[in-house]
């Protein structure tokens, strides 16, 4: 009784953390796009810009529809794992391969602003994305499901 109850708490833990790492990555690709569109598409027109500014908002509820699907479906989904006992199975199988898209965006926005200059911190926070993303999906690729009863 104890034990399904903790992992109920882990559930709802891992998801609000999914929402957060959600809501990081939008943040990111949003600087990624407003970056790459002035870098290589704006030179200087002033209806480019209009349109890159309607681009951008597009881009965000985009963005902002597939963070609620996640945060719906996800919800759902981490509460059927505790019930059936695979709960960290089903986290390898969501935080990892959204670690690696934050992992592709922080990187993305990297090479845009330069790597000359940049911060051993956010080398270690690249790496860090990379290694524990690649395991979370790892562990849940080779994790079997467990047989229902």
């Amino acid at each position: 009784m104890v034990r399904k109850a903790f992992n109920y708490v882990l559930a709802y833990i891992i998801w609000i953390f999914t929402l957060l790492l959600g809501i990081l990555f939008i943040i990111i690709s949003r600087e990624d796009f407003l970056g790459a569109s002035s870098t290589f598409y704006v030179r200087g027109s002033f209806t480019r810009v209009d349109r890159v500014a309607f681009y951008e908002k597009v881009f965000l509820v985009v963005l902002g529809l597939l963070w609620l699907g996640l945060m719906i479906v996800g919800e759902e989904y981490f509460r059927r794992g505790a019930q059936q006992g695979d709960l960290l199975r089903r986290i390898g199988e969501i935080v990892g391969p959204e670690l690696l898209l934050l992992f592709a965006a922080d990187l993305f926005l990297l090479w845009l602003q330069g790597s000359v200059g940049s911060n051993w911190l956010r080398w270690l926070i690249l790496g860090f994305e990379l290694i524990v993303g690649v395991v979370l999906l790892l562990y849940s690729f080779y994790l079997k499901p467990p047989k229902p009863a």
